[in-house]
């Protein structure tokens, strides 16, 4: 079988394995860099997002207030929980004559 010696300064092993730790540290603070960015962007979002609730929200209870103190003559979508529903209609029964299982004439 054939040998043959190898020789390598150790030196150059020493510089070699700095700039491999190197290139691998710097790969990865790009790498926790790019992810804390997108963290700080989606906080921000978050934020905006939260303020835009809240001010919608101000805005509700400032129109609210202006119609409890406000009386118009716009009829409000919401029942009072005083009024009783209103009695259900028996004009089709009354219309119709016949008062048919099915839905065909």
């Amino acid at each position: 079988m054939p040998t043959f010696d190898i020789t390598i300064d150790i030196y150059f092993l020493l510089l070699m394995m700095l700039g491999a730790a190197a290139i691998g540290f710097l790969g990865r603070s790009h790498q926790l860099a790019k992810k804390n960015r997108r963290i700080t962007q989606l906080e921000k979002e978050m934020m905006e997002a939260h303020a835009e609730v809240l001010n919608t929200q101000r805005d509700y209870c400032e129109l609210e207030s202006k119609l409890k103190e406000d009386t118009s003559l716009v009829i409000a979508m919401k029942k009072n929980k005083n009024e009783e529903p209103p009695p259900k209609s028996t004009e089709r029964q009354e219309r119709g004559g016949k008062n048919r299982a099915t839905g065909s004439d």
